[in-house]
């Protein structure tokens, strides 16, 4: 009666020294994300996918990944039971709630035996990076000029007032400025014609967006104040993106796909460039590297072609006012788009200064 018992036992422990020994043998594991970018309030899937390609089963295997801060969890965690040359996908959902470039650097696997008396560790690098976006805000609703009660009309004109050079005259589609209709061509052809205008790069807007927010750098950040102005600073991408004018961007913070002092990505226009450009925001930091009216001054006196400068701003602290003045005398137009009153009003009068409602 012993022997079919002891039997047993001895077949039972040899399984499982083997369960152990290939385990992780012709065992692979991979990662993959649902997408590179992600906005605010969408959820973000993590799949893992394991494979077993061994004639051995996998009786109980822990997968562990470890999550970036800022998305509401430390770690995921799940247990798997993998048969003979079984592929296992595993898919579970993070709610984006906060802008960030996060990356999932590594996933601890954990591999039981049949009977839980012993365990086998592996860690493995996988790698992973996906972008929030900053929250998307009608521009038109979060901007007013300074001293205005309205401004809905007037934020339209910051733009450029006589843009460019017109280059024709086309139909009205209803989409452009009525500012842009051509009255005596309207009358002589009998219906609404518009002024058509050359965006070129000779005509562009650099979108400069600064990250400082207090002196001394180490004092606490307000995190709501920055995300605004973020946020503004697609607003104002995408505007310009809806009307075919060129832009480009700049910022005094690390660029955070580069571990590099400070932005500057040249004029472009299409999708791929706002993309790009939104992506470089989901990313950004609040690390600075300099103090941002260094960056106003080396923007003055550069040979950059860039006819209208939009600065969008936390806040104007007092350093900046001589700085903007000094690029306000050096290019075309400046714009002042700021988060916070302060200041302001201190500002040269030919600036367009807005403030965040």
């Amino acid at each position: 009666m012993l022997w079919p018992l002891l039997v047993l036992i001895l077949l039972t422990l040899g399984f499982n020294y083997l369960a152990l020994f290939y385990g992780f043998k012709n065992l692979t594991y991979r990662m993959e994300i649902g997408s590179e970018t992600y906005e605010i309030g969408e959820n973000i899937e993590i799949t893992s996918v394991v494979e077993n390609r061994k004639p051995l089963t996998v009786s109980h295997l822990i997968i562990t990944e470890y999550l970036p801060q800022g998305l509401g969890k430390v770690r995921n965690e799940h247990t798997m039971f993998v048969m003979p040359w079984q592929r296992v996908r595993r898919t579970h959902s993070i709610p984006a709630q906060q802008r960030g470039l996060y990356a999932i650097q590594d996933v601890h696997l954990e591999l039981g035996d049949f009977i839980g008396f012993s365990m086998d560790f592996l860690s493995l690098p996988v790698d992973r990076q996906f972008t929030v976006l900053p929250k998307k805000v009608d521009l038109t609703q979060s901007i007013i000029p300074l001293g205005s009660p309205q401004g809905d009309v007037s934020v339209r004109r910051w733009i450029m007032d006589d843009p460019l050079l017109p280059v024709g005259i086309r139909d009205y589609t209803g989409n452009e400025p009525q500012r842009f209709i051509h009255w005596p061509s309207s009358a002589r052809h009998g219906r609404l014609m518009v002024k058509q205008f050359d965006y070129t790069t000779d005509n562009s807007v650099l979108i400069l967006l600064n990250m400082e927010i207090a002196k001394p750098l180490w004092k606490s950040v307000d995190e709501g104040i920055i995300e605004k102005a973020v946020s503004l600073a697609r607003a104002v991408m995408e505007e310009f993106e809806s009307l075919q004018i060129p832009y480009a961007f700049a910022s005094n913070a690390y660029d955070e796909f580069s571990d590099t002092k400070g932005n500057y990505f040249p004029t472009g226009l299409g999708q791929h460039h706002l993309d790009t450009l939104l992506r470089i925001l989901g990313g950004i930091s609040s690390r600075i590297p300099q103090f941002f009216e260094i960056t106003l001054r080396n923007l003055a006196h550069s040979q950059d072609n860039h006819p209208t400068v939009v600065v969008i701003t936390p806040k104007v602290l007092e350093t900046y006012i001589t700085p903007l003045n000094l690029l306000d005398r050096s290019v075309n137009r400046t714009v002042v788009l700021s988060v916070e009153e302060e200041n302001l009003d201190a500002l040269n009068s030919s600036i367009r200064v807005y403030r965040s409602r």
